[in-house]
């Protein structure tokens, strides 16, 4: 079967469809990413599931900050913040990565 382009969800929809949502899931996600990316780097965190990861909150934000990313858990401004610009999560992602030098394919991290 062949896909054709415009049948390709962008990434901004991917980022809406892929499971989870919740912020406990979300995090969860989080540290599990930057426990990878940041190994052997200031702001390593450590690894943690849905359960655990809103308990280490402050150090998954320590780890966020480390790349130049403010992560705001509380509302009204809950959210990802680069240069004060709110982004997505997959964003932050990237610019984790830019700013760490090393990209990242989710099953590196994701497991």
């Amino acid at each position: 079967m062949k896909l054709e382009n415009e049948n390709k969800l962008t990434n901004a929809e991917l980022e809406q469809v892929a499971g989870g949502g919740t912020w406990e899931a979300q995090i969860a996600q989080d540290s599990r990413f930057l426990n990878v990316l940041l190994r052997g780097r200031e702001g390593h965190c450590g690894r943690y599931g849905t359960w655990q990861a809103p308990i280490h909150s402050d150090e998954i934000q320590r780890a966020w900050a480390s790349v130049g990313v403010d992560y705001i858990l509380h509302t009204p401004n809950k959210g990802y913040y680069i240069n004060g610009r709110c982004v997505s999560q997959y964003e932050a992602w990237l610019h984790a990565e830019q700013m760490v030098g090393k990209h990242l394919k989710r099953a590196d991290w994701d497991w």
